[in-house]
């Protein structure tokens, strides 16, 4: 049975994310630990709300998918991070685009493209409540 994330992490995640949202919108930085935070949730949101990877590969920046993986491995989602690994061979099978022009033109997937992201879904949708509970551990301890 899939971990079930506590309201407080909900509380504790949601809070970091909207915080650096804000702060990203006014073009302000913020912290190593506001960017881990917010680049992990948003890329849940996004997979999460279109049950496949092709949502996010479309709409998150050059630079933040770039750096999932390694944030994912940051925080102890080994296993996250080998399966975003494995959706970006499948989105970009020639590697990253290296600009986002290049990523726009690269997200005109083929039928099984599309399919083979959307059997990753499933796997990443059990590790909803888990990412959760990672994610307020690791604001805490960061003081996020």
């Amino acid at each position: 049975m899939p971990e079930l994330s506590t309201k407080e992490n909900e509380r504790i995640v949601s809070s970091v994310y909207e915080a650096a949202m804000k702060e990203l919108q006014a073009e302000r930085p913020i912290s190593a630990a506001q960017r881990l935070i917010h680049d992990i949730e948003h890329m849940m949101q996004e997979v999460n709300s279109g049950a496949s990877f092709e949502q996010y590969f479309r709409w998150a920046s050059l630079d933040e998918i770039a750096r999932i993986c390694e944030h994912l491995r940051t925080v102890g989602l080994e296993d996250l991070s080998s399966l975003v690994a494995q959706a970006l061979a499948v989105a970009f099978p020639g590697g990253l685009p290296s600009t986002d022009d290049e990523k726009s033109g690269a997200t005109d997937w083929t039928p099984e493209q599309g399919k083979l992201l959307a059997t990753l879904f499933p796997r990443l949708e059990e590790l909803n409540g888990r990412v959760t509970n990672v994610l307020g551990a690791y604001a805490k301890r960061a003081g996020a």
